[in-house]
């Protein structure tokens, strides 16, 4: 990139040398105003064009090395899923990394931190179904009417987040067999109900390493791509207006049944009760694993 014109070689039809040229491809880019004018004007100064400008004011940034998978064999024994709260600060920081920006969650709830050897390396978790995805609705057999689907829905689980930072092969498999494992456990004993099944929905994209999102690691698991969403228009679900682009994508569904389980027909929400209510918190909380016991495990797994 610092290599003077005069100094690189051209071919016959007078382009640069492709070691002197980085790779490239077009991609189409909307750049707010200020920045395009900052452009020119540093393109006036130096006389370089929009598209060297950015080049040369990225030197050092540009030649980062590409994230590659470790390769290593994952040693299942030192994989563990913690139940911690939404609000626990490891758990925030990873919330905010994920693709999706969080909007909150409504309704029934488990969430995870993911421990790799003593070290928290992502977050998974599960929350209510949504209630409308007709290829979802089909692939469990749910009712059309109104109030035994929704008794139905509590037994699905959706898997509403599912962050990974340790690029391990089959690392990503492995925490998501152990999730639907501990999730179905955990959901029976806080909420009473066996888990009949579980959905997520992948945002398939092109990422800025050149790998494509497309729910890889859930086939791995044998979970079934059962259709894609048509998208939101310009208002979700609930009628609110947004101008969210991921809500505006279309994304694949993914759904994979609990075998020998069976759809809840009957169900009686703590919704609106406060005794109810109460006693799910007490029990949320003994579930929960104590912050000094989760340090104390790190230390002796590290």
């Amino acid at each position: 990139m610092n290599i003077k014109n005069e100094e690189r070689i051209r071919d016959p039809k007078g382009r640069f040398s492709e070691e002197d040229t980085p790779p490239s491809k077009p991609v189409l880019v909307y750049l707010p105003q200020p920045f395009i004018d900052s452009l020119d004007e540093y393109g006036k100064r130096y006389g370089t064009g929009r598209g060297k400008s950015i080049q040369r004011l990225l030197e050092g940034v540009l030649d980062t090395i590409e994230e590659t998978p470790i390769e290593e064999v994952v040693d299942k024994n030192k994989v563990r899923l913690e139940f911690v709260k939404n609000s626990n600060p490891l758990y925030v920081e990873y919330r905010k990394k994920h693709y999706i920006p969080n909007r909150g969650t409504v309704g029934q709830q488990i969430q995870y931190l993911i421990f790799y050897k003593g070290e928290v390396v992502g977050v998974i978790g599960g929350a209510s179904a949504v209630y409308k995805s007709e290829d979802r609705d089909g692939f469990f057999g749910l009712s059309d009417e109104k109030q035994l689907k929704t008794r139905q829905l509590n037994s699905l689980v959706n898997n509403n987040i599912f962050k990974l930072d340790l690029p391990i092969p089959n690392l990503a498999s492995i925490v998501l067999k152990m999730w639907r494992k501990q999730i179905a456990k955990d959901w029976e004993e806080l909420y009473g109900v066996e888990v009949y099944g579980y959905e997520t929905f992948v945002i398939e994209e092109r990422l800025w390493n050149g790998q494509t999102r497309n729910g890889g690691c859930y086939r791995a698991d044998n979970w079934e791509l059962v259709g894609i969403t048509k998208g939101y228009g310009k208002t979700n679900t609930r009628g609110r207006t947004h101008n969210n682009k991921l809500l505006q994508s279309k994304k694949l569904i993914y759904c994979l049944k609990n075998k020998n389980k069976k759809l809840c027909t009957e169900y009686e929400t703590s919704w609106g009760d406060n005794k109810k209510i109460r006693k799910l918190l007490n029990k949320r909380k003994e579930m929960m694993t104590d912050p000094l016991d989760l340090l104390i495990k790190s230390v002796r797994e590290s």
